[in-house]
């Protein structure tokens, strides 16, 4: 009996030690919201993949290739920071398009664990994200779907690499510019973001 317990508390003490000390977990994350105006026209607002100007964060955009697919757009935030990302797929009938990052730049460096670790932009790897918009009774429902892992991909992230700092980031791109589009469209309505998180 004495040697089963001992067993499990150290199979439960090794199981800790791997959570604790896990690698990277995809996240997904959805953030949608219900704008008081029809689908067709906050469409027309988001549709073109070169023009961000719709998002509080993105200073501005260079494309080129439109909606075509392969098309890379590289967003300049009002920080001066840069990210690169290539349109995966558009449908125009559907309203949605998809799309993931292949590069970014950084906003400087950390040592950790005796080595220089740059920190992205977006404190993320592997992001790739669709937006699509669909009608509910006249309504447009706007979904913005990411799906993600934390930007340091050895065990034991610094604060500034792990998922929280991931799950921080994207959250706020998302509700900031679902928030964004709907004061554009819809300047007098009322709009929540609402976000739900699996990992």
């Amino acid at each position: 009996m004495k040697k089963t317990s001992l067993l499990i508390s150290a199979a439960l003490l090794m199981f800790t030690g791997l959570v604790n000390a896990h690698g990277p977990v995809r996240g997904k994350m959805t953030a949608s919201i219900t704008i008081d105006a029809p689908a067709a026209k906050v469409w027309e607002v988001i549709k073109n993949y070169d023009d961000m100007s719709w998002h509080p964060a993105i200073k501005s955009v260079k494309g080129d290739g439109g909606n075509k697919k392969g098309s890379v757009r590289v967003l300049t935030l009002g920080n001066g920071g840069t990210i690169t990302e290539e349109l995966k797929s558009h449908d125009d009938a559907k309203m949605a398009y998809k799309y993931k990052i292949t590069d970014m730049s950084s906003t400087g460096t950390i040592k950790h664990a005796g080595q220089d670790e740059e920190i992205p932009v977006l404190p993320v790897g592997n992001y790739a994200a669709e937006i699509s918009v669909e009608d509910k009774g006249g309504k447009a429902e706007v979904q913005w779907v990411a799906t993600y892992y934390r930007a340091y991909v050895n065990n034991n992230p610094p604060a500034e690499l792990n998922e929280e700092a991931a799950d921080k980031a994207v959250t706020e791109v998302l509700t900031s510019g679902l928030e964004a589009l709907a004061k554009k469209v819809a300047p007098n309505g009322k709009a929540d973001v609402k976000i739900e998180m699996k990992r």
